[in-house]
């Protein structure tokens, strides 16, 4: 049973932090909304030429301890990837896993944002997520500065912030937060005192069914399975400044930066509303920056992910499907098909990640769905997924119109299709299967999880933290459950049958045997193995 955290008086008075990441490190993990060959995919479906992702130069602005940006380096050993960050200590952390991880293309550096000159050089890709809103304003200003003089002619921009007008009832829970526990020293403290407010508050008005209670209620629940890094920099930071999306767009237009698009396209895009409101905007909207500001009028949007590119770059929003051509095509998850039989004009449902359901009777796209289920988690190259439909069809092309045409609206009305500027490829595991250098070091040095081959975070469980960092090529099967099974012998690994653990070191061998060729496969399926 867990303890609700109580209200406190504070024993001193409270101090401001000299340096609040260094008190409390923030959880550095990757985001795969900010990778490269995302961001490359926006520009090439919105009519751009991107940088190569497999040759590129990266820079990311607020980079911890490179959570973020080691696993691109990994992926992409020809491109340049720098970090800067300000916590001298994320810093550290990350440069020990550059180390362990044997990366040479990638640095850490312990700078301000403030500090960077014409020295740094220029950048294919910029991203900064979670700091726009957290800083003041010269350094706001200077993000924006850096990403004009540094970035490319054909480079993108990712910058993600907080935004009204979902932040206003949001920022007026951070404001009481931030009353109560400015009274106390360590961030530890504030932390659990914020959470007891908002408990406190929530439990005083859990009758109130009006708009109040339900806010509180709902803030309890958001924040009640969040780390207390995220809550203590998120919300009991000195600086968080929303803004809307017009008055961002205007500050990148004095610096001469102008809107790409959202890292996620689908929040774009008027096709999942309802024929009378898609008029009524319409009607009110001259252009697609004000299109998009009255869309989060419309979903009270809290949050931003936006791409930014060179004024001299005009974005094409009406996306043409020949596009497409230049992309590579997967799914998000895998499925199963409920196609049966002939790929025939006969109705299909699938079932997305989100839970929404799609519906098709082209056979075209059936056809294409099934092959990237049989190929998942890989990649397939839409010329050669053209090609493949026409042979499981027994058609001629007509050039990957009719392919495109499905991929897109699927893609643009719901999450079951994922296009990527750079190929994912699958990799089984070997005779001496190797995990990823930065995820094994990760784990190596006592964190939960680390970032797979589709650069989304994996939590790894007790067995698979301690496999993992044995997976670097050395070791045949045999080997591996030699160590397995020391590591079980030292108490480091608890392997149990019928809820008791195992002591004698053939039963432990026996027990692990079984379950390690499964965990292997799905290590693999998941994008964790390499070559």
């Amino acid at each position: 049973m867990v303890d609700t955290p109580r209200l406190a008086t504070p024993t001193a008075p409270g101090t401001p932090l000299a340096n609040s990441y260094d008190e409390l490190p923030y959880h550095s993990r990757p985001y795969s909304q900010t990778h490269p060959s995302r961001l490359a995919t926006v520009a090439t479906l919105f009519g751009l030429n991107p940088p190569a992702v497999d040759n590129c130069r990266v820079l990311e602005l607020g980079s911890a301890s490179g959570g973020n940006l080691l696993p691109m380096a990994e992926a992409f050993p020809n491109s340049r990837f720098v970090g800067v960050d300000l916590s001298a200590r994320q810093i550290a952390d990350g440069q020990k896993v550059i180390r362990r991880a044997g990366l040479s293309n990638v640095c850490l550096r312990h700078a301000d944002i403030l500090d960077i000159d014409d020295s740094w050089g220029p950048f294919d890709y910029i991203l900064c997520h979670g700091v726009f809103s957290w800083v003041p304003d010269p350094v706001r200003d200077k993000i924006l500065a850096v990403c004009r003089h540094h970035l490319t002619p054909h480079g993108v921009a990712f910058i993600s912030y907080n935004t009204y007008p979902g932040w206003h009832m949001r920022g007026m829970v951070r404001d009481m937060m931030r009353y109560h526990a400015a009274r106390f020293d360590t961030p530890s403290h504030r932390v659990q005192q914020a959470r007891a407010l908002l408990a406190f508050l929530a439990e005083t008005a859990k009758n109130d069914t009006g708009p109040y209670g339900t806010l509180l209620r709902a803030e309890v629940e958001n924040l009640r399975n969040q780390t207390d890094s995220y809550l203590y920099h998120e919300h009991l930071e000195e600086v968080n400044e929303p803004l809307y999306f017009h008055q961002f767009v205007a500050l990148a237009d004095r610096h001469k930066l102008r809107y790409l698009g959202e890292a996620r396209i689908t929040t774009m895009v008027l096709a999942n509303f309802s024929p009378e409101v898609r008029t009524a905007l319409a009607a009110v909207s001259a252009d697609q920056i004000q299109a998009e500001q009255y869309l989060d009028f419309v979903r009270n949007r809290t949050f931003r992910e936006t791409l930014l590119v060179r004024d001299e770059a005009t974005p094409n929003w009406a996306i043409q499907p020949d596009s497409l051509r230049r992309l590579h095509i997967t799914l998000p998850y895998p499925l199963t098909d409920p196609t049966r039989g002939p790929l025939d004009n006969s109705p299909v449902q699938y079932q997305t990640p989100s839970g929404l359901t799609v519906s098709t009777s082209n056979p075209t796209l059936k056809a294409a769905l099934r092959l990237l289920i049989a190929r998942w988690p890989a990649t397939i190259p839409f010329p050669e997924l053209d090609q493949a439909v026409s042979e499981m069809l027994g058609t001629a092309s007509d050039g990957g119109k009719t392919l495109a045409l499905g991929l897109l609206q699927t893609y643009l009305s719901s999450d079951l299709v994922e296009f990527h500027a750079a190929p994912i490829r699958y990799c089984p595991p070997g005779p001496k299967p190797r995990a990823l250098a930065e995820a094994r070091a990760r784990l190596a040095i006592g964190e939960l999880g680390a970032a797979t081959r589709r650069h989304d975070y994996f939590q790894a469980n007790e067995f698979e933290r301690q496999l993992l960092p044995l997976l670097d090529g050395t070791r045949d099967r045999p080997a591996i459950l030699d160590e397995l099974v020391r590591l079980t012998l030292a108490d480091e690994l608890s392997v149990q049958r019928n809820g008791k653990p195992l002591t004698e070191p053939d039963d432990i061998r026996a027990a692990l045997s079984q379950v390690l060729e499964r965990t292997l496969e799905s290590l693999a399926r998941i994008g964790m193995l390499c070559d």
